[in-house]
């Protein structure tokens, strides 16, 4: 009986800590749950700055500080063709009321949105304005008009419900969109995106496509050059041409490449002449070096 005793004792005392830990988790749980809620972004708006010389993207917002357990990025996107381009952003300060707007920025005519991203480590929601705008250049300054559709431009009533359904969506379909082109200078960039409700869940870059866009482009000048003419490419990044860019020399040998670019520190002229045997330059992978064509043609390197 006292071994019995003892051993219920002992279990009682077990139970009442486990009920103590869960009792204080669940307390801390419905805190952060309560403060996720309490926060909230209004008046995602799309205007023509103030001089009237560029286009920006603001919000006000609640309940966002150091204790919110998540970032928030105000972003003015471009809609074209589908895809959502970035034109500018910026992280939001931390505020228990707060306003803020990207930086102005002279961007294309087209139709453009506002938008907030809630990074909290795990997932990435976005909240969207209820409208889109028609952003115009009349040569003056920025004329931006609200498509409204039928809808007002606060987050409230019925609008305000549809976005907390959208922020619960399970996202179970989800596909990689394009929202910014690669550039020969920087790769392109796609969001990861809920079909249902439109939130981007993960942005990422496109390995090599900042490279593939700078091929393209020579590729490009080389075959609609005029005849004779001389190629002038600048580059600080790149220091080869892939089989593409000496197909395309096959084709036109009346043209001269010259190349501008820039290895350790130092800025190099690479002088390719016309009607050269391009066959003899490339690499058993099909691609050249800048460097390795240099010592072929004239075993050394000009400096500018």
């Amino acid at each position: 009986m006292r071994k019995t005793s003892a051993k219920s004792k002992f279990s009682a005392v077990v139970m009442g800590f486990m009920a103590a830990v869960l009792m204080i988790f669940s307390k801390e749980t419905i805190l952060q749950v309560k403060a996720a809620e309490d926060m909230l972004v209004t008046n995602l708006e799309v205007a023509a700055a103030p001089d009237g010389a560029g286009v920006m993207a603001s919000c006000h917002y609640q309940n966002y500080t150091d204790q919110s357990g998540c970032e928030m990025r105000l972003y003015l996107y471009r809609v074209e063709g589908g895809k959502e381009i970035v034109e500018s952003q910026t992280p939001l300060s931390f505020a228990t009321q707060g306003y803020d707007c990207t930086q102005p920025k002279q961007v294309p005519d087209g139709i453009y949105r506002a938008s907030v991203t809630i990074d909290d480590g795990i997932e990435i929601r976005q909240v969207n304005s209820l409208n889109f705008y028609q952003v115009g250049w009349n040569g003056n300054d920025y004329i931006v008009t609200e498509i409204t559709g039928g809808k007002g431009k606060e987050q409230s009533g019925p609008e305000k419900e549809d976005q907390r359904k959208s922020d619960s969506c399970g996202h179970y379909a989800c596909d990689y969109f394009l929202i910014e082109p690669a550039t020969s200078e920087k790769d392109a960039v796609q969001a990861y995106q809920c079909i249902d409700c439109g939130a981007v869940l993960e942005y990422k870059d496109v390995p090599n496509s900042a490279y593939a866009a700078f091929l393209k482009e020579t590729e490009e000048m080389i075959q609609n050059a005029s005849h004779q003419a001389e190629i002038i490419i600048s580059t600080e990044q790149w220091m080869s041409f892939d089989r593409a860019v000496f197909d395309a020399l096959k084709i036109r040998q009346d043209i001269m490449v010259k190349v501008n670019y820039r290895y350790q520190g130092e800025i190099y002229l690479l002088v390719i002449p016309a009607g050269i045997d391009v066959e003899k330059l490339i690499d058993e992978n099909g691609f050249a070096g800048f460097r390795r064509i240099e010592e072929i043609l004239t075993g050394g390197a000009y400096f500018i």
